[in-house]
């Protein structure tokens, strides 16, 4: 008898343990898509102000919001300023963002990369953050001019295009063509940060600027 009770009272614990996990789930799945609304209301965009013309993008801070908080956070510091777009695949992508001009350079910190399940390459105008490798994301990124499948899964992708002029300019950047200023639209975009205090603290005691500021 008392095996018996016993039994029954392990399979209780069990049945409340599952109906436990059950309902953290659905709780940070909640969490999770409110989340995603609060980033998505923030309406964020950025225009790309470049010797060749400006490119505007959307932002996605509902996909990969630490890296859209990290790009908006060095646009803010005008970090981008004065920098070039040191590497250009004709018909391919244009890629800017290093401090050192040569394809090496960091802000002084990486980010883990953030990849969404609806975002992909398979589309022209993604700007995505470069890497050296897996969770390697810092100040570098790239706009794509063509769909670049062999990409997906990859590179963490935080924003794209608006328009057809957006890409138009785009594709008259050449090498050592410079980003003059990146300014960052929305819907409360200092509070935006908010949402990244512990992030942009670090970030702030990371942060190398270039060496050749302008």
């Amino acid at each position: 008898m008392k095996k018996i009770v016993i039994l029954v009272s392990v399979l209780m614990l069990l049945m409340v343990n599952i109906v436990n996990a059950k309902s953290n789930k659905a709780k940070k799945r909640i969490g999770d898509k409110k989340f995603e609304k609060i980033m998505k209301d923030f309406q964020l965009e950025a225009v790309i102000e470049t010797t060749k013309g400006n490119i505007s993008v959307y932002l996605y801070p509902e996909a990969a919001p630490k890296n859209v908080a990290n790009f908006v956070f060095l646009a803010k510091n005008n970090f981008y300023n004065g920098l070039t777009f040191h590497r250009v695949i004709p018909n391919g992508l244009v890629q800017g963002g290093d401090p050192l001009g040569n394809g090496t350079g960091t802000a002084g910190y990486f980010l883990n990369d953030e990849i969404s399940d609806w975002l992909n390459f398979d589309n022209e105008g993604m700007l995505a953050f470069a890497n050296s490798g897996p969770n390697t994301n810092s100040s570098q990124f790239f706009i794509t001019m063509q769909a670049m499948s062999s990409l997906n899964g990859k590179h963490t992708i935080i924003g794209g295009t608006k328009s057809r002029e957006d890409l138009s300019v785009l594709r008259t950047i050449r090498q050592d063509d410079k980003i003059l200023n990146i300014d960052i639209k929305g819907r409360k975009v200092d509070k935006f940060l908010d949402y990244f205090s512990e992030e942009v603290s670090e970030w702030e005691r990371k942060l190398e600027k270039p060496v050749n500021h302008e």
